[in-house]
């Protein structure tokens, strides 16, 4: 009986490490789909897309940087052209009994490659594709108070006392804060733009506070035109920089902002 249970385990056993690693092979597989579609579900069910609406800021130097963190190419496709010409001529025989025409033709196909490069504003939506795959942005909507945290912050926050209410001043780098709120906009030292945000209903309120550059403003915000208690709708992109507890200002260093 040992004679057999060896031969026939000598015979077998290939067979069973070809399906052991094709189990392992499945199971990875798995794992990765489902990984992808948890990350889908996040994604809508936090209802956000890329950016939409009037790009009224857009800090070219930060975006770029971020790009080359987040590992976006400066060009993202290979765009080719190809040019074909046809030639052709004739020539009549007189050597056959009704005549003929024989034709032959020639084809030169001529083709050219080229990069497109990727303008900043191409690149702030591959960013905020980017970021979104990766789980590495929190929404916040000022107005309401909702806050919906990555799974690193969620995970951070588990058995606090912010677990359910997170509090913008909770996120660190390197993730990053899409805000959206009424906002109003003064000028000041001249050569800056602040954006401020009343952030929840809570007492006393808290604000979030955007320093925008003014070279990088865009000429279609007429910053000017606002009074300074006029409030407009907004969305922010950028990272915490400080929070200030004892005047409840959270401050944002902004990559880009549309309206």
């Amino acid at each position: 009986m040992g004679v057999i249970d060896s031969q026939w385990w000598s015979m077998r056993w290939p067979w069973m490490v070809v399906w052991l690693l094709t189990a392992v092979c499945f199971a990875v597989v798995v794992q990765y789909v489902l990984a992808r579609w948890i990350a889908r579900r996040r994604v809508r069910r936090r209802g956000g897309g890329t950016v939409s609406g009037l790009c009224i800021y857009l800090h070219e130097t930060r975006v770029e940087g971020v790009a080359d963190y987040l590992g976006i190419p400066k060009a993202d496709m290979n765009v080719s052209q190809e040019t074909s010409v046809s030639t052709g001529f004739g020539v009549f025989s007189k050597f056959t009994v009704g005549g003929g025409n024989a034709k032959r033709d020639t084809s030169t196909a001529t083709r050219t490659e080229y990069w497109e490069p990727n303008t900043p504003m191409k690149t702030i939506r591959l960013i905020m594709d980017r970021l979104r795959e990766r789980d590495m942005v929190v929404d916040a909507d000022l107005t309401t108070g909702k806050l919906v945290p990555t799974a690193t912050l969620a995970n951070e926050l588990r058995g606090t006392d912010d677990e359910h209410s997170a509090p913008l001043s909770a996120v660190r780098p390197p993730a990053y804060v899409s805000v959206s709120g009424m906002f109003t906009v003064r000028r000041v030292d001249g050569d800056q733009v602040v954006l401020r945000a009343r952030y929840g209903n809570l007492m006393p309120p808290a604000h979030v506070k955007i320093t925008c550059e003014e070279s990088w403003v865009r000429e279609e915000f007429g910053v000017d035109s606002y009074a300074e208690d006029e409030e407009f709708a907004a969305t922010c992109l950028g990272r915490v920089r400080t929070w200030n507890a004892a005047t409840r200002v959270l401050t944002l260093n902004p990559v880009s902002i549309f309206q």
